[in-house]
């Protein structure tokens, strides 16, 4: 008996060797993706104005009262505790601290997943569900550049693993806090609102197999949340709150009801693309619970598995189907967008894996208990071991094989060559940055004239006012009063800007720039094209040109403004015999 002791522990010892490399490929290739995203990842103009924000909050500007802002106001109020990392870094460092709010989020994802799996397979459940999650370039990607994806999936994920804690003997710190981390998720993402909806909704149908009033500590949780975070800006912003966080959001329209199908069945394709792996291990247990189905209705039934486990007393009751109710409800009030956006469900896609890692670790369970009840746990280990690693290298493949992997180094193509990057987006954003910096001090300039705001927050100066949204600042047919109200430029407003704008004496525009007007989000009109080029010559000299600059590699222009005896010269006074 005793000899046997040394032999067995020999005999486990590859094993947990096996269980710690992958972790450390799985954390080596999650952070590799992360890295490549955060420096070779393409330039997105959300995050210039979400920054921009940021940084105007910082220095104590509201969103909603002092320039215009169409998202809900927590992003900006987080990212200006931290905008000393853009400080220092510029957008790269915004996309830093953004991965630090996807790495939180994600861990919270494990954490929920490993709770609303089996107890016999919380470290599978686990794995799958950060596998999944990590080991994804589309994920990867928007949660690492600056976007409210990573910081309202940090609070989704957060808020529903507390709410999970919510039993028969406890309820009030789990679901209050609970409530809160939802709410501060719609008040990072407002369709995200939805969340804390189905959370006290749940608590409520449930209230009889939980603690009473649990339900109402999470309602209050949820709104002294909403109250910290949406109503001084309400107060506040008033009509620009409303606009921002309501009616811009609604008036822009598809068009054609034929369109609109177009456009959802577009953003399905794409999200299936997206997430090839995990819609395939969905679509696999989908057919595994409508081939039990169909077995159970038949005469003659297969071997029925071990009764399964009853659920836990620490876990709220029927948690797993409530979590994919919150995947369902959550993805189409996305869809139902205008324009449904596939990154839109990036938030939604770790509570996508939370439950389809719950699932299908208990799939995996009921098949062992069935095929392997008499193996020792060493085998049963082992064959875990081999799925994992084998979702680990399907997820590494299809990542490597994307076309976001190809957009590292791969700047378009011309007819049959590919066009290589000579250096990453954010590389020559930071150039570009320091050069026009240099520029608008060697003009004695206080403001850079652009629509391109993560320019302005890489060379470290503003915009001036009315330019905070960027490429979406323009809304050419509305009256000045309403304009001037919002924070927004109107055609005329625009013209002006570009004309007396003399504290910017250089503008960088790139092919975002003076070519879409809202709220339309639609090119725009060719007599206002003409205009700001007739603007642009009469009122500047040309600079340079940058080719594959920026978000979908446009050309920036830069241009310098003439100085004011140039300008008369060019346009001189009548005379009296005139």
């Amino acid at each position: 008996m005793e000899a046997s002791l040394p032999v067995e522990k020999a005999d486990r010892q590859p094993w947990r060797w096996g269980h710690l490399i992958l972790v450390l490929v799985v954390a080596a290739t999650w952070l590799g993706l992360s890295g490549m995203n955060l420096w070779m990842g393409e330039l997105n103009q959300d995050e210039g104005w979400y920054l921009y924000a940021a940084g105007q909050m910082r220095d104590g500007r509201l969103p909603y009262r002092d320039f215009a802002f169409t998202q809900a106001p927590l992003m900006p109020v987080v990212y200006a505790v931290g905008y000393h990392w853009v400080e220092r870094l510029g957008v790269a460092g915004g996309r830093a601290l953004t991965w630090v709010f996807g790495t939180l989020s994600l861990l919270a994802a494990v954490w929920l997943a490993m709770r609303a799996g089996p107890r016999r397979a919380q470290r599978l459940t686990g794995g799958i569900c950060f596998i999944l999650a990590a080991i994804n370039i589309y994920q990867s990607y928007f949660t690492t550049i600056v976007k409210t994806y990573a910081l309202s999936g940090m609070f989704l994920a957060a808020g529903l693993a507390l709410l999970s804690f919510v039993g028969r003997r406890r309820a009030f710190r789990a679901a209050s806090a609970s409530g809160f981390l939802l709410a501060c998720a719609a008040a990072t993402r407002i369709s995200l609102g939805a969340a804390l909806a189905l959370g006290g909704l749940y608590l409520l149908l449930c209230r009889k197999r939980l603690k009473a009033w649990a339900w109402l500590d999470f309602a209050l949780g949820g709104g002294v949340g909403l109250a910290l975070t949406l109503l001084p800006f309400m107060a506040l912003g008033q009509d620009g709150f409303r606009f921002g966080i309501l009616e811009y959001h609604t008036l822009r329209e598809a068009g054609p009801w034929a369109i609109q199908l177009a456009y959802k069945a577009g953003g399905l394709a794409r999200l299936i693309q997206a997430y090839f792996p995990a819609a395939v291990i969905g679509l696999f247990l989908v057919v595994a619970a409508l081939r039990a189905m169909a077995c159970q209705r038949s005469s003659t039934p297969p071997p029925a598995p071990s009764p399964p486990a009853p659920p836990p007393d620490d876990i709220a009751p029927c948690f797993n189907s409530f979590l994919w109710v919150v995947v369902v409800v959550l993805a189409l009030v996305h869809l139902a967008a205008p324009f449904p956006y596939d990154d839109y469900q990036v938030p939604v896609y770790l509570i996508f894996c939370v439950a389809l890692a719950a699932t299908a670790a208990r799939w995996w369970v009921r098949m062992e208990s069935r095929w392997l009840a008499n193996c020792v746990g060493r085998v049963r280990s082992v064959r875990r071991l081999g799925l994992l690693t084998g979702l680990w290298l399907v997820c590494s493949l299809y990542a490597v094989s994307s076309p976001l992997a190809q957009g590292w180094f791969v700047a378009g193509r011309d007819r049959i060559w590919w066009r290589l990057r000579d250096q990453s987006p954010v590389a020559q954003l930071q150039d570009m940055g320091r050069w026009v910096r240099e520029l608008t001090l060697a003009e004695q300039g206080t403001h850079l004239l652009t629509q391109d705001t993560y320019l302005a927050v890489e060379a470290g100066l503003p915009v001036p006012h009315g330019l905070e949204m960027g490429p979406f600042s323009y809304y050419p047919d509305w009256s000045r009063d309403r304009a001037e109200q919002l924070g927004v430029l109107n055609r005329e407003m625009l013209r002006d800007v570009l004309i007396t704008a003399t504290n910017a004496p250089i503008a960088a525009f790139s092919g975002y720039s003076l070519s879409i007007r809202s709220p339309e989000v639609a090119h725009v009109d060719r007599e206002d094209r003409l205009a700001f080029d007739a603007i642009l010559e009469d009122e500047f000299d040309h600079v340079e040109s940058v080719p594959g600059f920026g978000q979908a590699g446009t050309t920036l222009d830069i241009w310098r403004r003439k100085p004011v005896e140039d300008a008369d010269a060019e346009d001189p006074a009548p005379t009296d015999a005139e």
